[in-house]
């Protein structure tokens, strides 16, 4: 494989991958900063808790605190089932790195 070739292979791939945050990113149930204030407010009660409870209860704390409507929190606990956080502790591990990955 020559260098032109390799240049074109990592073109492409920086191409597929912008594509893939910008698809990601249109998923997002809410505004970046409001994304990160769910994920640092919902650590620091995991953190003060010292245990995950294998539910979203910490997240839902979160969220009333957020004082999100209804249907944007069920938009929000839908999203991050559907990047892998189906309790609290893989909403920090799995749909945090997600969204990190897509902001970059």
């Amino acid at each position: 494989m020559d260098k032109l070739d390799k240049t074109k292979k990592k073109a492409m791939v920086a191409a597929w991958a912008k594509q893939n945050n910008a698809l990601a990113r249109a998923k997002f149930p809410l505004e970046d900063a409001q994304l990160q204030h769910f994920f640092d407010a919902l650590n620091t009660l995991m953190e003060e808790s010292g245990a995950c409870f294998h539910d979203t209860r910490h997240a839902q704390i979160v969220i009333d605190a957020l004082q999100l409507s209804d249907e944007k929190a069920n938009l929000l606990l839908d999203w991050c089932a559907e990047n892998g956080g189906y309790c609290d502790c893989e909403i920090l591990y799995n749909t945090e790195e997600h969204w990190q990955e897509a902001v970059k």
